[in-house]
């Protein structure tokens, strides 16, 4: 029997099996596109050293992922810095400096916590200080190893962060637990940093370092680093968390503000 197919019905057949092969393509996409989407774990920021108008502040204003910009307090730039990085649409938290046992006390700033002051100083200094941060939602040590050992100035650091109902992220310069006790002890919300991001100023270490959080995150749900503006991280440490983010979320991690994690798992 001879079949005979006239050009409109190989039209109708070929035009038939393009829209076949279209279909496929955009389920296959669009079944793609849903899995690198969805969320496996979630990464928090943190950059240390705001307030001296240190190198990378420029390039920090412009990531667009979520940060939390740790301010010092009582220098030249601290309210110029807070100002860029809150209308940059950081969350703001207090870097609070602390003495440590050992490093140049030059690194401190103006009011550093040392361990000789009564009481009465100590919150007069964090007192001004948050005045100073008006949009903080948090504190931070900076350095410090020597005070976060001390229990009677880490209760009354931890008792204004209660009464102001902001959070303490350890940095971890040291390894006590003191900070995290009475944290638990007193109601307040307690966060420790996983990974420095910038403990050497190249690249490649950077890098290594993104991926270790990004491991934690996907292992435990969240992680926390911490890099730095000026002379520890600058502009090294922000291109490298610009170039690392879009890889990161390939893996399915999202980055969101330190005061979030709250939110999601504490």
């Amino acid at each position: 029997m001879l079949i005979i197919i006239n050009k409109k019905t190989l039209m109708i057949f070929f035009l038939a099996i393009i829209i076949i092969f279209f279909l496929i393509f955009k389920f296959t996409l669009t079944e793609k596109s849903i899995e690198t989407s969805i969320t496996k774990g979630r990464i928090a920021l943190v950059i240390d050293d705001l307030g001296n108008n240190g190198e990378g502040i420029d390039e920090l204003t412009k990531l667009d992922i979520p940060i939390t910009a740790a301010v010092m307090p009582f220098l030249e730039y601290t309210e110029i810095d807070a100002k860029k990085a809150h209308e940059a649409g950081m969350e703001i938290i207090l870097h609070l400096p602390m003495e440590p046992e050992k490093g140049d006390p030059k690194w401190l700033g103006p009011r550093a916590i040392r361990s000789n002051f009564c009481n009465d100083e100590i919150k007069e200094i964090v007192y001004d200080a948050l005045e100073q941060l008006k949009w903080a939602k948090g504190i931070n040590n900076h350095m410090g190893s020597k005070i976060m050992k001390d229990e009677m100035i880490m209760k009354e650091i931890i008792n204004i962060a209660k009464e102001k109902d902001i959070y303490f992220l350890n940095s971890k310069t040291d390894e006590s637990k003191i900070s995290e006790e009475i944290s638990k002890e007193l109601g307040v919300v307690y966060f420790q940093r996983n990974v420095f991001l910038d403990n050497e100023r190249t690249e490649y270490y950077i890098s290594k370092a993104m991926d270790e959080l990004s491991k934690i995150a996907l292992d435990k749900g969240y992680a926390i680093g911490i890099g730095h503006v000026g002379g520890q991280g600058g502009k090294i440490t922000i291109n490298t968390i610009d170039k690392m983010s879009e890889k990161l979320k390939g893996q399915g991690i999202e980055f969101i503000y330190l005061s979030q994690v709250k939110d999601l798992y504490k």
